[in-house]
């Protein structure tokens, strides 16, 4: 473990040292847990903008391909019935 010195606002010390004192834990280990949780959600939100990028980017080759094929779909559709 290191030993970090941080700074914080009156107001949201206190709510630490309160929620610390609900969960019968110290200050470090909330302050830990928060962290960690911070990160778990950066991390999901950094993946979540990735899939919906490559999600929209599959949706416009998906699209082209139906232009491109679009001739031979209104071909095929002549021989249909």
């Amino acid at each position: 473990m290191e030993h970090l010195s941080i700074t914080f606002p009156e107001d949201l010390r206190q709510a630490l040292d309160l929620e610390a004192k609900r969960e019968r834990t110290k200050r470090s280990t909330l302050i830990q847990k928060a962290v960690r949780v911070y990160l778990r959600l950066k991390r999901r939100n950094a993946l979540v903008h990735l899939l919906r990028e490559g999600y929209q980017e599959m949706a416009g080759e998906g699209e082209q391909i139906a232009r491109d094929f679009k001739h031979l779909d209104n071909e095929s559709l002549k021989y249909a019935d």
